[in-house]
């Protein structure tokens, strides 16, 4: 079975410098996508979010909705 938290760790740890997101003049990398979700999961600790609290966002289809995807559609 596709494991793809685990196929996304693996291209971090594997290809850090290759680039995971182009959007518009944006480019992020691994590595950089990775800093960013984990900055993000970091955040919402800090404000006492918890696995199974409910989070609405308002994003349109660009870099910072993917960034948001891993954190809020981790499983518990």
């Amino acid at each position: 079975m596709l494991d793809l938290g685990t196929t996304f760790l693996a291209a971090v740890e594997r290809e850090p410098g290759r680039e995971a997101i182009v959007d518009g003049d944006v480019r992020l990398t691994y590595a950089d996508y990775y800093k960013r979700i984990s900055g993000l999961v970091a955040s919402f600790d800090r404000l006492g979010l918890k696995p199974g609290d409910h989070l609405v966002s308002v994003l349109r289809n660009r870099w910072q909705a993917a960034v948001l995807h891993w954190p809020v559609n981790s499983p518990a």
